[in-house]
């Protein structure tokens, strides 16, 4: 980090009386991102948590990175487009059950909708 940026991220830290170390939800409030969005980008490899917390961990980072990232435009534009790709992912497995989603219609109720079928055991046509 070049000697202006950390002049300038210092003075935001200080100006908005940050902790050193910030949690999920205040980090996701710098950065402009929901809170399940961070999760996302842990995964994705844009945000990395301090120390080697397990996986069930309250997560915290630091302060100071998340203003630098804040006002990285570059970082931001990866990031969200990561967040749109999660997204449309998840959205095409549930919208298509043939790769794993569960979006559609099990083929049983497939088979005995479609007329002509034979009436199921116990039903009277």
């Amino acid at each position: 980090m070049n000697d202006t940026i950390l002049q300038a991220t210092l003075a935001t830290w200080a100006a908005k009386n940050l902790p050193a170390r910030l949690d999920v939800v205040a980090t996701a409030n710098l950065l402009g991102f929901a809170e399940h969005d961070i999760q996302i980008l842990m995964a994705a490899g844009k945000l990395k948590p301090l120390g080697d917390a397990a996986p069930n961990a309250p997560k915290w980072f630091a302060a100071v990175e998340m203003i630098r990232l804040a006002t990285d435009q570059d970082w931001l534009h990866k990031a969200t487009k990561e967040i749109a790709k999660y997204w449309k992912q998840k959205r095409g497995r549930r919208m298509n059950p043939l790769r794993g989603g569960s979006g559609g219609t099990s083929p049983t109720l497939q088979v005995n909708s479609r007329q002509g079928a034979a009436p199921l055991p116990g039903n009277s046509a």
